[in-house]
C-alpha cells in the first residue's frame, strides 16, 4: 500500500489523543484517525464523468474536471487530514441517509439499484426482500445512476420512490448543521453567529439552498420525462426536526452551468483545455491553491521557469553584545 503524507496538524491531534483522559473516547478517536481514508468517490462513481454534485456547486471548475477526466497526471498528491470530528460528521450524515433510504424500504415503494452482500449479484428492483440470483436477505440499497454520454455528466440520487400515493419522483436527503449554513445560506450563519439559536434559523429555513437546488435540477435533467419532481428531505443534526421540499423539473435553474459542461465535453473531446472559470484570477486564488492539477494548469514550476510558491522570508537577528565581542577577540 502507498504511503500518503499526513498534514502536520493533524499528526498533532492525533498525539493529543495520547494524552487525552478516558476509557473509550482516545482509543475511539485513534481508531478513526488511523483508518486509511478511502478514495475521494465511491467504486461506482466514475472518473469520466463532470459529476452533478460537483457542478451544482457555486465555485466548480470545468478545468479541473478537464484534467481529472483526460487522465492529466497530478502535480501533487493531497496530504491527508484525518480528523475524529469531520469522520464522525461525514458518518452521522451516513448514517441519516440510510435510515430513510431504509424505512422507504420497508413501506414497499424505494426503486433502484441493490447489491448482494454474499454473492455480490448487482441488479435493479422495487423494494426487494432478497437477492434474485442466490435468494440472501443480505443485500443492500446502492441508489440510482443517471449518465448523459453526450454532456458527460453523472449523478447518483439517494433515492427513486415508486407508487407512493399515486407518486413517483426522486429523493434527495440532506442532513443540515450549523457548518452547512456556512457555505449553503451564509446570511443564516451569519445569524447564528450572533447569538440566534439554532432552532429559530431552522424555522426560517423554507426552500432547499441554491446547490441543493442545483444539483437536483440535474438529476431531473437526467432523469426527465420518466421523473418530473423531486423531494428533498432536511433533517436538522441538532435537533432530528425534518422537512420536505417538493420541486418542479425547470432547466433554467441549470441552464447556464450546462452551457458550461458542454463546452467542458467538447474540449475533452478535442484534447484542448477549456478555460478558467471567472473567479479564477491567478494562480494564488484560494481554491487554485489547493488544486492538485495547479502547476499544470497555470504552467507553474521549474520545467516552466517559474516557482511554485515564494522562498521562505529568511528572519536575521542581531546578535547579542558579548557574543560580538567574543568573535572580536584575537584567536
Amino acid at each position: 500500500m502507498t504511503k500518503r503524507l499526513i498534514r502536520p496538524t493533524a499528526l498533532k491531534r492525533l498525539k493529543d489523543t495520547y494524552r487525552d483522559k478516558g476509557v473509550l473516547l482516545p482509543h475511539l478517536e485513534r481508531h478513526v484517525m488511523q483508518t486509511p481514508l478511502a478514495d475521494v468517490r465511491p467504486d461506482d462513481h466514475s472518473m469520466s464523468f463532470m459529476h452533478a454534485s460537483d457542478l451544482a456547486k457555486a465555485d466548480w471548475c470545468g478545468r479541473h474536471d478537464y484534467y481529472r477526466i483526460t487522465g492529466t497526471p497530478l502535480d501533487r498528491e493531497a496530504p491527508r487530514n484525518p480528523s475524529f470530528r469531520l469522520e464522525n460528521v461525514l458518518a452521522e450524515g451516513h448514517v441519516i441517509h440510510e435510515k430513510y433510504q431504509r424505512w422507504l424500504w420497508e413501506m414497499g415503494c424505494l426503486w433502484g439499484d441493490w447489491q448482494c452482500l454474499d454473492c455480490h449479484h448487482r441488479f435493479g428492483a422495487l423494494s426487494p426482500r432478497a437477492c434474485q440470483f442466490c435468494l440472501s436477505t443480505r443485500i443492500i440499497y446502492k441508489e440510482v445512476t443517471y449518465r448523459h454520454r453526450n454532456y458527460m455528466i453523472e449523478g447518483h440520487t439517494d433515492g427513486v420512490v415508486h407508487g407512493l400515493d399515486g407518486w413517483d419522483g426522486l429523493v434527495e436527503i440532506k442532513s443540515i448543521g450549523m457548518a452547512s449554513l456556512r457555505f449553503e445560506a451564509p446570511r443564516l450563519y451569519q445569524q447564528y453567529l450572533n447569538g440566534t439559536s439554532a432552532e429559530d434559523i431552522w424555522f426560517q429555513i423554507k426552500r432547499p439552498f441554491p446547490s441543493h437546488l442545483r444539483q437536483g435540477m440535474f438529476y431531473l435533467w437526467m432523469a426527465w420525462p420518466r421523473y418530473e419532481q423531486i423531494a428533498f428531505l432536511y433533517e436538522a443534526k441538532f435537533n432530528q426536526s425534518v422537512k420536505e421540499f417538493v420541486v418542479g423539473y425547470n432547466k433554467r435553474f441549470i441552464a447556464q452551468r450546462l452551457e458550461e459542461a458542454s463546452e467542458v465535453a467538447d474540449a475533452v473531446r478535442a484534447g484542448d483545455p477549456p478555460p478558467r472559470p471567472q473567479w479564477a484570477e491567478d494562480a494564488v486564488t484560494r481554491i487554485c491553491q489547493s488544486c492538485e492539477y495547479r502547476r499544470t494548469c497555470w504552467q507553474l514550476g521549474a520545467a516552466h521557469g517559474t516557482k511554485d510558491t515564494p522562498d521562505p522570508t529568511v528572519i536575521v537577528r542581531r546578535a547579542s553584545t558579548a557574543r560580538r565581542r567574543r568573535a572580536l577577540r584575537p584567536a
